[in-house]
């Protein structure tokens, strides 16, 4: 008959295995919650394109590299019309575009204040060079109602495609 202490650090190792699947398991349920969420806000066309472009940025994605990011989620110029807010990314597309620059999918959804900010009334602006302040453009905060209406599964798409 084993000892008492086998019968104990097996026990030990199977409560592990089983707080161990119980973390795995919340976090599974906050990935989906945060999923349908994304889901929710994207349907009824709130993202924000500017907040792709600094994504995009902090991800170290520049020129080329932005088009080609998507791994075939998207064509070349997609991202380029997603920043310019022409054209409205599909959801998987913005699941792909929150997976390369490691960031949530609600994040690229508009925030209260987004249309207020302007970086030249902040400390920012004194840190950027001459050059850099005269292609400076405001940050473009919404998309454009058609970029919206043509994307496949949006609200606004339903209302406008379908009777």
């Amino acid at each position: 008959m084993p000892a008492p202490a086998t019968f104990r650090a097996a026990g030990d190792r199977a409560a592990a295995r089983l707080r161990k699947r119980a973390e795995w398991a919340a976090a599974a349920a906050q990935r989906r919650a945060a999923h349908d969420l994304a889901h929710e806000q994207w349907i009824t066309g709130v993202l924000a394109p500017y907040r792709i472009t600094r994504a995009l940025d902090a991800a170290d994605l520049y020129g080329r590299g932005r088009r080609h990011c998507m791994w075939g989620a998207a064509q070349e110029p997609a991202v380029d019309e997603w920043e310019a807010g022409t054209r409205y990314p599909l959801f998987e597309q913005l699941l792909a575009l929150a997976a390369l620059t490691h960031q949530s999918p609600d994040s690229f959804v508009a925030r209260e204040g987004d249309e207020d900010f302007d970086i030249r009334d902040t400390t920012m602006w004194c840190h950027i060079s001459k050059a850099e302040r005269t292609r400076w453009r405001p940050p473009i905060t919404e998309f454009t109602t058609a970029a919206i209406e043509e994307c496949p599964g949006t609200n606004d798409c339903r209302d406008t495609h379908l009777f």
